[in-house]
């Protein structure tokens, strides 16, 4: 249970704030021969919140070398925000909302040495925490290997309204006609931890 846990007071903490509010939660599932790499692409092109204080906690249930692992483009999240992935077969960069305003994402994997890609070896436990636009992606998966993670997104004080051309979450009802661009991002819905 995260109202056990020690994670949303060390998020809190990471930002020097009071509050923590659980946002949603992923898992994910790699196995069963070769899979394509996760395409390059930043959580928060999907969804309409913003600021400082959000952060993504990726746990993994599986001992995995650095190559095999999370990769992260070092301080993207402070750049641009991109448009989406449709994470298509053939086009990584395929846009989500090919007409809206943020730019088609560049392609990453092809040029990777001009970027600061980071990556480390983790095993079962261990959390790797980033900012929701940072971009980041995950390395294929080979014959016999099986990769399992836990995401676990939290926002805290500073966070916003922040609405997104085309579909963007959360999904609750009525909850997008309830908000207004820059407003404090807040719904009963959410669990205050920290």
């Amino acid at each position: 249970m995260l109202e056990a846990s020690p994670l949303p007071a060390m998020i809190a903490e990471l930002w020097d704030a009071p509050d923590a509010w659980f946002f949603y939660e992923q898992v994910f599932l790699k196995e069963g021969g070769l899979t394509r790499r996760t395409p390059w692409h930043q959580d928060s092109s999907y969804l309409a919140i913003a600021g400082r204080h959000l952060a993504v906690c990726w746990i993994s249930f599986d001992a995995l070398e650095a190559a095999d692992s999370l990769e992260c483009v070092r301080g993207s999240h402070l750049g641009r925000l991109y448009n989406g992935s449709r994470f298509e077969l053939g086009d990584d960069t395929a846009p989500i909302n090919p007409g809206s305003s943020p730019p088609r994402l560049r392609d990453f994997e092809a040029d990777r040495p001009a970027w600061d890609i980071v990556s480390d070896a983790v095993e079962p436990g261990d959390v790797v925490v980033f900012h929701p636009a940072m971009l980041h992606g995950g390395a294929a998966t080979r014959l016999g290997q099986r990769r399992r993670t836990l995401t676990l997104r939290f926002f805290g004080t500073d966070a916003v309204y922040d609405r997104r051309d085309g579909h963007a979450g959360p999904r609750l009802t009525g909850f997008h006609q309830r908000m207004r661009q820059g407003d404090r991002f807040r719904d009963p819905s959410y669990l205050k931890l920290a």
